[in-house]
């Protein structure tokens, strides 16, 4: 019998046609009860629910020795889990659905977020302080009316700046802008003018309180509490040159505290702060400030040449808002300064000079000269002494004593001085006046 030929059908390598579609069908069906169970909220797993062990229809009652040894573990566990988990069986937790996206989860992460840059780090945001403060800072332009040789009377303007510090109308300048003047007209940031009275000038401290109409005014406070230090960037304003536009803009840093500086032959001024910001004519009186908008300081004085006649650049002075608010007050209260006086020249003691003439101390200050009838000459202090210390106040430098004379002690008042005269100490009893007006 001969080999029959054999045929094979299209599908004998695989599945009929009907039965492929009959797993696809229950392949998507398995898929959807899936989709369904994970949209479904968990429901929470109670302990009679769990099985001891997996392959048992039914459940088995806790162990009461295993039921102490069991755990919660939260919904925030990492592990995904939820339910009790005893310490000694082995069950198999049942597993959260995953976390759907929500707005939170698309922030991005803390980590990620800018970090604020420290102040010591951030760029100068001068335009802000400036346009914050400049509304205070007025233009002051004085009117002088001067007598001839011939007996014609003509006109002097000069020119300056002013802060105002109250809102009704007080503003803080120079001595020497308002000095002498007949009319005294004030500009304001808007452009409007007002004429200005003096409430009372001090040619000591170069510091002037003019009053304005009306109220209302935007103004700086004088004891904002700054403490300036050496260093610290600081904003000048001020109308240089009298330039039409508005008020000029100048940046520096503070370059020295505590300085002094010869203003004319009878006028030194104490406790000054220096600045490397552009200071002009018409700067004086206006505000520097710190760049919070404090103002730290009033701008009286450039120095332009040494001593020795060189040229010098960046030696701006400012009077610090310790001395500005004494003055001030007491020109509102009294119309005038009244300045704690001992009739003295005074000088610091050069601790070199002292070394090369063999004297046992190296701080104080020395009396160079007494005025006739004065309170030191009356109380036997004499040339050459050196000042130690004044009701207890050591004195080691004049910008000390001025302090004291400034803000301690007051004009009439006794106080006991401690002197180094011929290598010993002794004290004398001072009674301070009033210093004569300049």
């Amino acid at each position: 019998m001969g080999k029959q030929k054999m045929t094979r059908s299209p599908h004998s390598l695989g599945l009929t046609l009907g039965r492929q579609l009959f797993w696809l069908a229950a392949l998507l069906a398995v898929f959807l009860t899936a989709c369904a169970a994970q949209d479904a909220p968990a429901q929470p797993v109670s302990s009679d629910q769990l099985q001891s062990d997996p392959e048992q229809s039914n459940p088995a009652q806790p162990d009461p020795a295993q039921s102490k040894s069991q755990a919660i573990i939260p919904a925030s566990d990492p592990s995904n889990t939820v339910g009790i988990v005893s310490a000694n069986t082995a069950v198999e937790p049942t597993l959260l659905p995953e976390p759907q996206p929500s707005d939170e989860s698309t922030k991005p992460a803390l980590e990620d977020e800018p970090q604020p840059v420290p102040p010591q780090m951030q760029l100068l945001n001068v335009a802000d302080t400036v346009e914050i403060t400049r509304p205070a800072v007025v233009s002051i332009v004085a009117e002088t009316r001067i007598r001839g040789v011939y007996g014609d009377v003509y006109s002097v303007f000069g020119n300056g700046t002013g802060v105002i510090f109250d809102p009704k109308g007080l503003v803080l300048t120079n001595t020497h802008v308002i000095d002498r003047a007949t009319t005294i007209t004030v500009t304001m940031d808007d452009g409007s003018q007002e004429r200005a009275t003096v409430m009372g000038a001090d040619p000591m401290s170069d510091l002037a309180v003019l009053q304005l109409p009306g109220s209302d005014y935007p103004h700086l406070p004088l004891n904002s509490g700054a403490s300036p230090r050496v260093g610290d960037w600081v904003i000048a304003i001020g109308n240089a040159l009298a330039l039409p536009g508005g008020p000029t803009v100048t940046v520096g840093v503070i370059s020295a505290l505590g300085r002094s500086l010869d203003v004319s032959p009878d006028i030194t001024l104490y406790d000054l702060i220096q600045t490397d910001t552009v200071m002009n004519p018409g700067s004086s009186g206006g505000p520097l400030l710190n760049l919070n908008g404090e103002l730290v300081g009033i701008n009286t004085a450039v120095q332009r040449f040494s001593q020795g006649g060189t040229r010098v650049e960046g030696l701006g002075f400012a009077i610090n808002m310790e001395t500005a608010n004494l003055i001030s007050d007491q020109i509102l209260e009294l119309g005038r300064v009244r300045w704690s006086w001992m009739g003295a020249f005074l000088d610091d003691l050069d601790p070199k000079r002292a070394a090369e003439v063999g004297l046992p101390i190296r701080e104080g200050v020395v009396v160079l000269n007494l005025f006739e009838d004065g309170p030191s000459h009356l109380a036997g202090i004499k040339r050459g002494d050196i000042i130690l210390s004044m009701d207890g106040h050591k004195v080691d430098t004049t910008r000390v004593l001025t302090r004291l004379l400034r803000q301690e002690f007051k004009p009439g008042q006794e106080i006991q001085v401690e002197l180094f005269r011929d290598g010993t100490k002794l004290t004398l009893p001072l009674v301070l006046k009033e210093r004569p007006r300049v």
